[in-house]
């Protein structure tokens, strides 16, 4: 190894343990706030994507602070692609070495709107960041899906909104009913939300004796089932002791609990018979006490993280 070579690495092994302490402050300093540091996890992302499959647009400058995830390895960096596992300090300072003295060849990168996520290349770029550079030569891959990611969001608001959008392009509800209201504090939840319309659609189909368009089996969801529920949660104290939580946070847990909810309360027709009952119980007895009994439940598997003040 010549001497130049010998103290790039020098140079570069105090690169990382600068970029490996900047993480760690940056984790507890997280810790402390709430603020969301993580790497994102690109599958994560994707399996929120309407469009499976990317087009390849060639060899692109992207701006290394448009890159917020990784398909691999987004447990060993943070959102600005700073070390947090020590034991990468070899590869990355074999790979920070290279750059500085012959370059790197382009990093592999999938784009989903305005952000990309490292298919290959998670050392390049994290060196590349450690080293102030702008950019960084890149294959892209593009998914057609028109989102907008804000690169200091939280992963849960990224699919939240993602899911936001799946939901009503599928629908159109905000067309039909604009004050409708839905909307999630926990990621995953429009998708309980479809799979009672096609449930509800099936099951009109096979009474009607023939398939009912699907823009009519959301209006039938939405006026036969979900608003019944929410003008009772509306009218009740029921979100009271849920502080965070929306009416659709309960709608849905309440959807995914009615097994737990039918051996504690008994028989009940539909969910707003459901709701009804809980309002009736929040009612006649302590808050306390209540707040005990659902806090058994929150236990169950299938729950929603609902939290109780």
């Amino acid at each position: 190894m010549t001497n130049s070579r010998a103290q790039l690495k020098v140079e570069a092994r105090q690169q990382f343990n600068q970029a490996h302490k900047k993480a760690r402050r940056e984790e507890l300093t997280a810790r402390l706030t709430g603020r969301d540091t993580r790497l994102l996890p690109f599958e994560e992302i994707r399996r929120e994507l309407r469009h499976q499959s990317p087009r390849y647009k060639g060899v692109i400058d992207v701006p290394l602070n448009q890159i917020v995830g990784s398909v691999g390895r987004y447990k060993d960096m943070n959102r600005q692609f700073l070390p947090l596992n020590s034991d990468m300090q070899e590869r990355w300072v074999n790979v920070s070495s290279l750059g500085m003295d012959e370059g790197w060849p382009p990093v592999d990168l999938f784009k989903v709107g305005n952000a990309y996520f490292v298919k290959d290349g998670n050392h390049r770029v994290s060196a590349a960041n450690q080293l102030d550079m702008p950019t960084i030569e890149a294959h892209v891959w593009e998914y057609s899906d028109d989102v907008t990611i804000n690169p200091d969001e939280s992963l849960d608001d990224i699919l939240i909104n993602l899911g936001e959008q799946n939901f009503l392009e599928r629908t159109h509800l905000d067309q039909h009913y604009p004050d409708h209201q839905i909307r999630f504090t926990t990621p995953g939840r429009y998708s309980e939300l479809l799979a009672q319309i096609n449930d509800l659609r099936f099951k009109l189909a096979a009474i009607d004796g023939e398939d009912l368009p699907y823009s009519e089996a959301v209006d039938a969801w939405y006026e036969m089932i979900y608003l019944p529920t929410i003008q009772i949660i509306r009218e009740s104290s029921l979100l009271t002791d849920f502080a965070g939580r929306t009416e659709s946070d309960l709608f849905v847990w309440m959807s995914l609990m009615r097994q737990p909810l039918h051996d504690a309360y008994g028989d009940f027709d539909s969910l707003a018979d459901m709701a009804q009952i809980l309002a009736d119980n929040f009612k006649e007895n302590s808050v306390n006490k209540i707040s005990r009994q659902v806090q058994r439940l929150l236990g169950h598997d299938a729950l929603p993280p609902l939290e109780i003040s």
